[in-house]
């Protein structure tokens, strides 16, 4: 009796198993986002528009995905910068067209504005400066089958 019920819950357990990715991926397709670790303890999540191509973007340091609030982790700017030149080479962002800084007590937000894509880097300014003041990263495209203008501060 002891094995048939021992059985019985490691079938119903089997059955009950989570999704694997590739199961997920033959029933429904391929995602619209997507989220990869970069680094150890950086994290990578990418929209993508109509066109299977990447639309926005964001750097910053892994969180769990379902939680009550977390703090943000920081991250080097030397690794940040290192990642951004990896997704978002100069060639393909193409020429610098403006840029904004806004600032909020300790909190700073760097707008780029480029021919092909918006870069916004929010830092943590706080003095004595910590090595991890990167606080988040977000890249946005600009191409026809992704949404228009995401900082209407530098752009019409």
């Amino acid at each position: 009796m002891r094995v048939l019920l021992g059985s019985f819950f490691v079938l119903a357990a089997l059955l009950v198993s989570s999704e694997s990715s590739r199961d997920l991926h033959s029933r429904y397709g391929e995602p619209d986002i997507e989220r990869f670790v970069v680094r150890p303890g950086i994290g990578l999540t990418v929209e993508y528009g109509s066109d299977g191509q990447a639309c926005q973007m964001m750097i910053e340091g892994q969180k769990m995905l379902i939680a009550k609030e977390q703090p943000p982790k920081g991250m080097s700017p030397d690794v940040v910068s290192g990642i951004l030149d990896e997704i978002v080479p100069f060639s393909v962002r193409g020429n610098e067209v403006g840029n904004a800084v806004e600032s909020m007590g300790c909190s700073e937000v760097h707008i780029q504005e480029y021919g092909n894509v918006w870069i916004s880097r929010s830092t943590d300014n706080c003095l004595p400066l910590k090595p991890d003041r990167e606080m988040g990263v977000r890249i946005c495209f600009k191409r026809p089958s992704c949404p228009p203008n995401p900082f209407s501060l530098i752009a019409n």
